[in-house]
């Protein structure tokens, strides 16, 4: 049978200030982490927003994430590859995402296959293009090449506190408080779904939420790691839900509907 395939997204890794307030999440996903190993996963992709910001220096990275980098190049020395979709949070990673920790980086979506099973894998941030204008300038903003020189040139901890900053305004100002694929969203998958793609998988709305459309395929919405703890496992050519909010594996199986999780951004 061929080897489980993982998809997870939305941890948020850091987005308090103290540190102390990741332990919960990381309580979860190092023993998911440690699993997809012992199941010889096929692989595992992340997409986007494994950390609540990231910005790459070339001499120094942020110490509170230092336990779950290693626990992923354990994952990828194991045998199992690691795809990292930017997020909206993290798009910025770069060498110690690919030399330090082993993973495999992408900045857009993209299209899989996996056990006959083609799938299309997006992070979620601006698809909605109509009802996201807010965010569309500041995505626009903050993937700026000239934008991003100048923030290399800041020190780390000023870029860091910003970063936070930010994060917390795109939460309170810009971010919706209530779950709901808007219709232009729907629009987009839709259209990916038509090209012939079985599966459209994404994050960004933290819940877990499994639609099948009517033009055929299934949208797949993967949760969080900040209250919902899920992951989703291709298997056999047929998805599953699982839950991990217990630190241990517990099967959902395959669940049509929505459950909401934390902030949605």
């Amino acid at each position: 049978m061929p080897r489980p395939v993982y998809f997870i997204s939305d941890a948020h890794l850091g987005s308090s200030a103290d540190p102390r307030e990741d332990e919960a999440r990381l309580a979860r996903l190092v023993p998911f982490l440690r699993h997809a190993g012992d199941r010889s996963a096929e692989r595992l992709y992340i997409l986007g927003d494994l950390f609540d910001f990231w910005f790459e220096y070339t001499h120094v990275m942020p110490w509170r994430h230092a336990s779950i980098l290693a626990e992923i190049r354990r994952l990828v020395d194991r045998g199992v590859p690691v795809t990292m979709l930017g997020g909206n949070h993290d798009w910025w990673g770069g060498p110690v995402f690919r030399e330090l920790a082993g993973m495999t980086l992408r900045t857009d979506a993209f299209s899989v296959e996996h056990q006959g099973v083609r799938a299309y894998l997006a992070h979620g941030d601006g698809l909605a293009s109509d009802t996201d204008r807010g965010y569309l300038l500041l995505k626009s903003l903050l993937r700026n090449r000239w934008l991003i020189r100048c923030l290399r040139v800041v020190h780390p901890d000023l870029a860091y506190a910003l970063g936070w900053r930010l994060s917390r305004f795109s939460r309170r100002f810009l971010t919706k408080r209530q779950f709901a694929v808007d219709p232009p969203l729907i629009r987009f998958v839709d259209d990916k779904l038509l090209e012939g793609h079985d599966a459209f998988l994404m994050g960004h709305l933290h819940a877990r939420h499994q639609e099948r459309r009517p033009v055929g395929g299934t949208l797949f919405i993967l949760g969080d790691w900040m209250k919902l703890f899920c992951a989703l496992r291709l298997e056999g050519g047929e998805f599953h839900w699982e839950d991990w909010s217990g630190g241990e594996l517990v099967e959902v199986g395959s669940a049509e509907g929505t459950v909401v999780g934390g902030h949605a951004d």
